[in-house]
């Protein structure tokens, strides 16, 4: 399994650098949607009927189209990092919070609203450099910046916790995981960022570190509110798509909450990005 798992981790690697760095800007935008889709199409089936779940989609795809059209990405983009704080204390709290998170409107609001916000970033990201820009990357390096926050928490956290781990960080959501190798990641990861980019950047380094640590935090959170709906649903993975590594959902569950929350910390600290 774990030679299986590593296969399709290469795999995965090979796809997103290649999509991203090669591909024209249509295309890559017609994958994004294609993979959040998916994603989108996981969450629901989590708990609702195929019929539901292909109103959902066909839903996300007109939201997309109104949301664009109207340019509400920034707003879409608070009502997001809103819902993560509150999905988060339903986290936290499960499982007093069960009753609430079963609430069918409550996963309808959150699938959508997480999945919407999480394309419109990437769109930001690929489409408007004059807006969303920092420390002179440019924006499709950017995008892989911040998906390597992600990656980066998740593998200081597993060797972390696996050499130093002892006790149980959110035992009734994820028991695998350590408050240990939890600390070691949030401390480490915005750390590394911060020095990477403290020679290459006119902002202040506490701006650097907050960023970074505030991205590295949701990227936690949005891994966590995953297992959290999936505990409610009574299954492991969302689905077995991806061999080794359950559904895309499962995949890009941190990806769903660190990259908004970088965008909207770059347009909201500085109007225009950094």
């Amino acid at each position: 399994m774990d030679i299986e798992k590593l296969i399709s981790a290469l795999v995965m690697v090979a796809i997103i650098l290649g999509a991203v760095f090669f591909l024209p800007e249509n295309l890559l935008l017609a994958l994004v949607s294609f993979v959040v889709g998916i994603s989108n199409w996981e969450f629901f089936r989590l708990r609702f009927s195929f019929l539901t779940t292909i109103f959902a989609s066909l839903s996300l795809g007109f939201l997309i189209i109104l949301i664009v059209s109207l340019e509400l990405s920034y707003f879409l983009l608070l009502i997001s990092i809103f819902l993560w704080i509150i999905l988060g204390i339903f986290t936290i709290t499960f499982p007093y919070s069960k009753e609430f998170v079963q609430k069918s409107l409550l996963s309808w609001f959150s699938g959508i609203t997480i999945h919407l916000s999480f394309w419109c970033s990437i769109f930001l990201i690929i489409t408007r450099p004059d807006v969303i820009h920092f420390s002179n990357i440019e924006s499709r390096s950017l995008l892989i910046l911040i998906i390597s926050i992600s990656i980066l928490m998740d593998t200081l956290a597993y060797f972390g916790g696996r050499r130093f781990g002892k006790r149980k960080f959110l035992p009734n959501i994820s028991p695998n995981k350590t408050i240990e190798g939890f600390l070691i990641a949030i401390v480490l990861v915005p750390i590394i960022y911060s020095a990477l980019f403290s020679f290459n950047s006119n902002i202040s380094i506490f701006l650097l570190f907050s960023l970074f640590f505030i991205t590295s935090l949701f990227s936690v959170l949005g891994d966590a509110v995953a297992s959290l709906f999936k505990r409610v649903a009574g299954v492991k993975d969302a689905s077995n798509l991806i061999p080794g590594h359950g559904g895309v959902f499962d995949r890009i569950d941190s990806h769903l909450a660190a990259v908004p929350i970088f965008i909207i910390f770059l347009w909201t600290m500085t109007g225009t990005g950094m």
